[in-house]
């Protein structure tokens, strides 16, 4: 294992978001202008209230999600309802199974794994089968494009810049019925670790700020609160090319010398959440503890999964190889280039 040295400390890269400073989206689209576009939308404390949310709206659909998806979605108050389809390598959608146990109604969830783009397959279903709900999971997703005329978007900003909360839920083109939060949040709760984060840019109170955000994750539920105002205005202040530009250019830095472990394809076309490498488990295991050690918080996505394990290994071995290094427009090529080291260092 390395040992990193006392005598370099290093302002830590990657974990929670600090509170962003909004540029005031100069020459061209605001987040919340890129997200929702013309189209009708809500804005919940977090991305599993306002699912829950639009999931309450049709107590007769059977819900349908990727095995390979966040535990936390699944709520109890429809967990009865809920119905798994396996994904195949490469992060594609497996319907062939399922599709005939889909009925007129039922809601079908698809993600934007690792902020990449669903695929023409999935693109091609929602045209085909319009008698269907389609909800697109993008919170690890900034800029993917237009989603299909009859699907629902859901956002999840935190995960993507320094905002406290948020869960976005944007409706398909045409009428819908769109349920809308209809309390306030804690905002100065949600608030304080971003903000003590934001005040120690060296991280000297990491420990603090870092278990006052674990609070903070864990005090999440499924709620009818409302985003906060401060989150809100931010996303509608940040231009959006602020966040794409230096995100692509880090992950392509990455790529030059990661390349042969990682599960993307070479010359992304849009931003991913971070640098996903696939490695054997008790390597990826030691990857996080030596990067963790030298304050490069590499994240899991995730730690555990909705569909269960026996029913599918596959996805379930996953959450036991991939790992998501930073990338993200708080860094540049220093960073990146001492993280790349790092890592080469731990699997050559």
């Amino acid at each position: 294992m390395l040992v990193p040295s006392d005598a370099e400390p290093v302002a830590p890269v990657g974990g929670f978001f600090e509170r962003h400073d909004p540029d005031d989206a100069p020459g061209g689209p605001s987040v919340l202008e890129a997200w929702t576009g013309d189209r009708a939308w809500a804005a919940f404390v977090n991305a599993r209230s306002a699912f829950a949310a639009l999931v309450g709206t049709l107590p007769g659909a059977t819900i349908w999600l990727p095995a390979f998806v966040c535990g936390d979605l699944v709520d109890p108050s429809f967990a009865d309802r809920v119905r798994f389809y396996p994904v195949g390598e490469g992060f594609a959608p497996d319907l062939a199974g399922v599709e005939p146990g889909m009925v007129a109604g039922d809601l079908v969830l698809f993600v934007a794994w690792f902020g990449q783009p669903v695929g023409p397959g999935v693109q091609a279903f929602a045209r085909r089968r319009t008698d269907l709900h389609i909800v697109e999971d993008r919170a690890q997703a900034l800029a993917v494009g237009p989603a299909s005329d009859n699907g629902w978007t859901l956002y999840s900003p935190r995960k993507l810049l320094g905002v406290a909360d948020g869960g976005l839920l944007v409706a398909p083109a045409g009428p819908a019925t769109l349920p809308r939060p209809d309390t306030s949040p804690d905002s100065a709760a949600l608030w304080r670790a971003p903000l003590l984060r934001h005040d120690d840019p060296l991280g000297r109170n990491n420990a603090v700020w870092h278990i006052v955000n674990q609070g903070k994750e864990a005090a999440m539920a499924v709620t009818s609160e409302a985003m906060t105002e401060r989150s809100l205005a931010i996303l509608s202040r940040t231009s959006l090319s602020s966040l794409v530009g230096p995100r692509l250019a880090n992950w392509r830095l990455l790529d030059r010398a990661l390349h042969r472990w990682s599960v993307l394809p070479a010359n992304l076309a849009v931003p991913s959440l971070g640098y996903v490498l696939k490695l054997e488990p008790d390597a990826r295991d030691a990857v996080l503890t030596d990067l963790h050690a030298y304050r490069i918080f590499a994240a899991v996505h995730w730690p555990s999964i909705a569909g269960p394990a026996q029913d599918f290994p596959r996805e379930t071995q996953w959450t036991r190889e991939l790992i998501t290094l930073p990338c993200d427009h708080r860094y540049g090529e220093a960073d990146m280039v001492r993280m790349a080291r790092r890592v080469e260092a731990l699997l050559t």
